[in-house]
């Protein structure tokens, strides 16, 4: 009977062992796939931004041959979709916003730059000595980066490619260079505003790499921490990278000072590119203001957003009062298949968002309505606190207004009448830009 156990005993262990390895295999290989697949993921994406970037040398080199007017926009309109296209690329990349802000920036101004001198030789302006330089600039800078992005491919080392040495943009540090390039393509107005600031936001008090980590994962339950680091800078954060089971590897950004989440960032599943139905606008705007709500951001509004490579950007403005506060603006990321939050970035918000002490208008709505040029028919107003400065800003009454089919924002003194800004609104496939 003894002998009989001892067998069984020795056969449930194998049993047991062998079940055991099995799953230890299947994990280990299950954990390999991911990788593999994030590997993938990553050299695509920076595959696709050495693409782009590729087709804006050869865009700008062909600039320099263009003696038409027609010529220099289609070419300068090309130069914007494929900055734009790989700017969305950069967005994904799953980088920590101290790896990944100075080249988003770059490639985002570069955008901005091409779409402005479009508008400028649409106006019959002839592009400048000074603009061929600054093109000339931008593109050694892509050559540069397109050199970083190569040998990132060729070796496999992703890392090699985050940063690079933009010397061409170094003088849009000061407020008069950053005045020279539009406000906003892609974010909304004002959304560059103070990005080179100091800290303006309410101080809260310092939080542990622990509780900021612990803060990461309640955005992915389940989730493993494989790194954690502390990066000191005008706004420091723990950069933490997260090992999750459905979403891959996730870029995670908490503010030390009051535990801000400033950033996360997935992959998304689908690649869609059609321009989005009014119904799934709506949706992904509904399901990324629930999840804003839930994050805690105060009273946010949908501004503006666009559509790339299967994801939708959502810009929200938080409110105070009722009043629209465009300096601490948040964008959310959403995967158009699942129509789930893939990412956010709240840095405007994170570095500017405080109770402001906002005066009462001297101006009636109805007098900002007649302070609106004639001919243009006023759609909607509302308050809004604009930056005017680095350090100031102003309340206004923003004015949604047509005429004929040409959409314009005008922003309107509260406190004097005077007329502070016009943005005019292009409704794309790729979303609403404002120049």
């Amino acid at each position: 009977m003894k002998k009989w156990l001892r067998r069984l005993c020795t056969a449930v262990l194998v049993v047991a062992l062998v079940v055991a390895v099995v799953l230890l295999r299947e994990e280990h290989e299950e954990r390999l796939r991911r990788e593999r697949d994030r590997e993938q993921q990553i050299e695509s994406l920076y595959r696709r931004i050495d693409e782009d970037l590729g087709d804006v040398d050869v865009s700008l080199s062909k600039l320099t041959a263009a003696a038409s007017p027609r010529q220099s926009v289609l070419l300068l309109g090309d130069v914007w979709r494929s900055t734009g296209s790989a700017g969305a690329a950069m967005a994904l990349l799953p980088l920590s916003h101290a790896d990944s802000c100075d080249m988003s920036q770059f490639i985002t101004r570069c955008a901005d730059y091409a779409h402005a001198l479009m508008g400028r030789v649409l106006e019959g302006k002839p592009l400048s000595d000074r603009d061929r330089q600054q093109l000339d600039s931008i593109r050694t800078a892509c050559a540069e980066i397109r050199q970083l992005t190569g040998t990132a491919i060729e070796n496999g080392d992703y890392l090699a490619a985050d940063t690079v040495d933009l010397g061409c943009y170094e003088s849009t540090q000061s407020e008069a260079a950053i005045s020279e390039y539009p406000t906003l393509i892609y974010d909304g107005p004002f959304s560059e505003s103070g990005e080179n600031q100091a800290p303006r936001c309410d101080p809260g008090e310092r939080i542990s790499a622990a509780a900021a980590q612990k803060k990461a994962l309640r955005l992915y339950p389940g989730a493993t921490v494989t790194d954690c680091t502390y990066v000191p800078s005008r706004l420091p954060t723990y950069e933490i990278t997260l090992d999750t089971k459905d979403r891959g590897t996730v870029s995670v950004s908490v503010t030390e000072a009051g535990g801000r989440l400033r950033s996360f960032m997935g992959t998304p599943t689908g690649n869609k590119n059609d321009p989005p139905s009014d119904e799934e606008s709506e949706a992904l705007k509904a399901e990324a203001l629930g999840v804003l709500l839930e994050l805690g951001f105060e009273d946010p509004a949908a501004a503006y957003a666009q559509y790339y490579q299967g994801v939708a950007v959502l810009n929200f403005a938080p409110r105070q009062e009722g009043v629209l506060l465009y300096s601490d603006l948040v964008k959310v990321y959403m995967d158009r298949d699942t129509r789930q939050v893939l990412g956010l970035d709240a840095s405007h918000y994170c570095l500017n968002h405080r109770h402001r002490d906002l005066p009462a208008p001297r101006l009636t709505e109805a007098e900002a309505r007649e302070a609106v040029a004639a001919g243009l028919d006023i759609q909607a107003v509302t308050l809004a606190l604009i930056p005017l400065t680095q350090e100031s800003e102003v309340l206004c009454y923003e004015c949604k207004a047509t005429r004929g089919e040409t959409y314009f924002l005008v922003y309107i003194n509260a406190l004097t009448g005077a007329e502070e800004q016009i943005f005019q609104v292009i409704n794309s496939s790729e979303g609403d830009l404002v120049v």
